[in-house]
This record gives structure tokens, C-alpha cells and sequence, in this order.
């Protein structure tokens, strides 16, 4: 149920709604977020597939106010809040397009995935992770893609950011993103 403004939906319960007309069959960043002792809850999106209507997992939100960024293709056309058997509480999902991502600083940290854009030149930077996570790279348009650090546990190293672009702090390994609450993660960028 939309709150009135273009991309943004609240509820409770699990709850299915179409992607607004300005923004379908664009690769929108969604930001994710539930009531502060809630466990979060479930994004999935449906999509058609010759005469199916197929439905897949996008990502999750954070626990409890904490807000996730999540990267949601075009092929899209609905998506549905649940919390696999479970209903969800109350819930918020803000929809925008990528480059509406917020600008990489100096300094960033979390506990949820988060997108940033970047619009420097190729510099180095520091991540330190309290368990598993990864750092991708990406242009613009959420096509090209790389994973610059992953790793299953905690860990410390550095990137190199190629240049302007979307930098993604991510859960999940395996190649896998993994869109939610993570363990905490810092990302300092390397003073020019």
C-alpha cells in the first residue's frame, strides 16, 4: 500500500503490490526497513517467464529500523513482502531509481547492505568486516559488475574502486550477493 508518494509502501502483514509505472522495467534500489525489535522481513519479486508467472527471493530487509539497501532488476513486475510461513509486522519499502543512491564518504559503516555511488577518480580503500561479507563494484546501470573483497569470516584488506561508479557492501559469499543485515562493516576511502 503506497503512502501517497511515488516508490514508497508501508503495511503489515505480507503484502503484494505492482512496481509503479515510472519505475517498471528499471533496475531500482530499494531501502528496507521494519519496527526497531522486528526480525526484518522478506522481498520477493514476480516475474513472467513464457506463460508462467515465476517467483523469486530479492532480499531482505534489516532487523528491526535498520535500513537495507537492496538492488531490484527490471524483470520485476510485483513484488511481495512475507516472512516465509510467518507474517511480517509492520514494514517499509522505499523505491527509487540507482542513481538516487546515497554518495560514498570518507568513512562509511553498517550493520545492513548498503549502495553508495561513487564519482571520484580510481583510489584505494580500507574495509574491515566483522564476519562474512563482500565489496562489489558496479557501473551505473547494475550491469557490469565485480566482487573487489570477499571472504566467509571476519576479515580486513583493501580495494581498489576503479572509478566512478555503484559500490555495494553486501552479505553472502560464494559469488553470491546477499541483500539484508550482515555483521558490521567499515569502508574508509584512501586520502587522494
Amino acid at each position: 500500500m503506497s503512502d501517497g508518494s511515488l516508490g514508497r509502501f508501508s503495511g503489515r502483514g505480507r503484502s503484494e503490490f505492482e512496481v509503479p509505472v515510472a519505475l517498471a522495467g528499471k533496475t531500482l534500489l530499494a531501502e528496507a526497513w521494519g519496527r526497531v525489535l522486528s526480525q526484518g522481513f522478506t522481498v520477493e519479486g514476480d516475474y513472467r517467464e513464457g506463460n508462467a508467472v515465476l517467483r523469486e527471493w530479492v532480499g531482505q530487509s534489516g532487523w528491526g529500523n535498520e535500513k537495507a539497501h537492496i538492488v531490484i532488476p527490471p524483470k520485476y513486475k510485483t513484488l511481495v513482502i512475507s516472512k516465509g510461513g510467518r507474517n511480517p509486522g509492520r514494514w517499509h519499502l522505499s523505491l527509487s531509481e540507482l542513481t538516487d543512491a546515497p554518495e560514498l564518504s570518507v568513512e562509511s559503516s553498517g550493520t545492513t547492505s548498503r549502495v553508495y555511488s561513487y564519482l571520484g577518480e580510481k583510489t584505494e580503500a580500507e574495509v574491515d568486516f566483522e564476519g562474512n561479507g563482500a565489496v562489489w563494484f558496479s557501473d551505473f546501470r547494475w550491469r557490469r559488475r565485480q566482487k573487489l573483497i570477499g571472504h566467509t569470516g571476519k576479515f580486513r584488506g583493501t580495494i581498489v574502486i576503479p572509478g566512478p561508479g555503484l559500490v555495494a557492501v553486501t552479505g553472502g559469499h560464494g559469488g553470491a550477493l546477499a541483500w539484508g543485515s550482515q555483521p558490521g562493516w567499515k569502508v574508509i576511502l584512501s586520502p587522494a
